[in-house]
């Protein structure tokens, strides 16, 4: 059985919560997470506007899945006819996308930017999968339709892409470009864990020391029992359990996760 729920929350150093995750279960059941970044105005707002639009596509979609440029080009073009409309600029949507959704048993995972991957196998076995830009700019949709921007990022750094996977260690540097897929299947992975780069930046203010991904994710990943809301239950507790040891997330939280049970 097939469970799945998600949680966001703002993190301790912000006063305005620029993540949002959203689930669905058309055509196929779907998370997707948008985290907006904190250099550009507004991305609250572009974050609600990437998850909820990328929600009406999957409900419009005459076939699922689309590829990974197809769906990430229909999601910027869409978005930016919307913040048009609001006569909003376009870096209102400068937000990192994370779809996570089911097919064929299982789960794909589209990333449109950086974020957290984290998993449980049936054995028991957790790893973590961090996706970073070595500038901490991460490679934007917004990108993909204006030149000028795009050529001011390439011309930075055109290898800044690092995925940091706990099991197999640090990658070589990839271009930004790099499409990020990846394929969980359900019967090798009980829990599959999507999350933005907050999930990283949990902090003991007390020792001002960063608290390991891989405990996060133990964490994060440690259920009772499986019911509805259990992702936001569990979240809640182990953020609440942190409180009492001074660690909170200094960047905002938003996780999403499939159960298989």
């Amino acid at each position: 059985m097939l469970y799945y729920d998600q949680y966001y929350t703002i993190g301790s150093t912000h006063t305005v919560c620029e993540d949002y995750i959203i689930q669905g279960n058309v055509p196929s059941p779907f998370i997707v997470l948008s985290d907006g970044c904190s250099s550009s105005k507004n991305t609250d707002v572009g974050a609600k506007i990437l998850a909820l639009t990328t929600k009406q596509i999957l409900a419009n979609a005459k076939k699922w899945p689309l590829d990974y440029l197809e769906f990430g080009q229909l999601l910027i073009n869409t978005g930016l006819k919307t913040v048009k409309k609001l006569n909003l600029s376009e870096e209102v949507l400068d937000a990192t996308v994370i779809l996570a959704f089911l097919h064929e048993d299982n789960i794909i995972v589209y990333m449109y930017g950086d974020g957290c991957l984290f998993t449980k196998e049936h054995t028991g076995k957790i790893n973590t999968i961090e996706v970073e830009f070595t500038h901490n700019a991460p490679y934007y949709l917004t990108y993909w339709n204006n030149k000028e921007r795009l050529l001011g990022y390439s011309s930075y750094e055109p290898n800044p892409l690092v995925l940091i996977d706990f099991e197999y260690g640090k990658s070589e540097l990839k271009p930004f470009q790099t499409q990020l897929i990846f394929k969980f299947p359900l019967e090798k992975f009980k829990y599959i864990a999507i999350a933005s780069d907050g999930a990283s930046q949990c902090i003991n203010f007390d020792q001002q020391n960063k608290i390991p991904i891989y405990k996060i994710a133990n964490d994060l990943l440690k259920f009772q029992d499986i019911t509805d809301k259990f992702v936001e239950q569990n979240t809640k507790d182990v953020l609440q359990q942190y409180a009492q040891q001074s660690i909170y997330p200094a960047d905002d939280l938003s996780v999403g996760i499939f159960a298989n049970i």
